[in-house]
């Protein structure tokens, strides 16, 4: 309340300076504004959730690197198959072939002692209660980089309409406290802009992966709820009762 009553305050303040300016000299008059900012928020379940896997292989050789890459990458993609995922939902996101080098004491002596392939693949799964258990399964099958989950809904356009709405909504309420307790009324609205929209981030390196040899339960995940954020800022005309 007391940031309120300084609000107030100011803004007689401002008045009074005003009506001075403008008895000497009417043509630098100026329109009186309060300038706000509005947030808002929209919460959803998740629908599906984006995570890149992928395969590193390294050999002596580039091509038999390679060969055993495409190999373990190939059985783990029949395997996310056969579990539901739709051919739509796998696209190649990383591929990449570079030797390992070792250096030598003086530059430029160096020896390649091997190749690395990594090739990494974007998947989504649209049963997120499967997702657990697909991802212990490609471990088994030769997936060693798990990154990157990353959950959504399948169409967060409404979700991100909602919170904008929501945010007018709060920045016009709160413009009308504030008059109200200056003793002022807002006659319109000068400008409505739009600050941030947020839409809800990954989640890094969630989970590593484990020696097939190793007891596997189930991995866990957790989708939680996502929370879409829009942010405002607006002027408005304002005057005396």
């Amino acid at each position: 309340m007391v940031s309120i009553r300084f609000v107030a305050a100011a803004i007689l303040a401002g008045f009074a300076m005003l009506s001075q300016g403008a008895q000497a000299d009417p043509a630098q008059e100026r329109i009186p504004t309060l300038a706000l900012s509005g947030e808002g928020i929209a919460e959803a379940k998740p629908e599906l959730a984006i995570v890149q896997v992928g395969v590193a292989v390294t050999a002596k050789v580039a091509k038999d690197a390679l060969a055993e890459n495409s190999r373990l990458l190939a059985a783990a993609l029949n395997a996310a198959k056969e579990n539901g995922v739709e051919p739509r939902d796998l696209q190649t996101s990383g591929l990449s072939l570079r030797p390992d080098i070792v250096r030598a004491d003086k530059w430029p002596n160096r020896e390649v002692v091997g190749y690395q392939v990594n090739n990494v693949v974007t998947m989504r799964v649209r049963d997120i209660s499967k997702l657990g258990a697909l991802l212990d399964r490609l471990v088994v099958l030769g997936i060693n980089d798990i990154r990157n989950i990353q959950f959504s809904v399948a169409d967060p356009a409404p979700l991100i309409e909602q919170a904008r709405i929501a945010a007018i909504k709060d920045v016009m309420e709160k413009a009308q406290k504030y008059a109200d307790a200056a003793n002022l009324k807002i006659v319109r609205v000068l400008t409505l802009n739009e600050a941030t929209v947020e839409i809800p981030g990954r989640v890094q390196n969630v989970f590593v992966a484990r020696a097939a040899s190793a007891p596997r339960p189930e991995v866990p995940v957790e989708g939680g709820e996502l929370t879409y954020r829009a942010r405002v800022s607006a002027t408005f005309e304002i005057a005396p009762k």
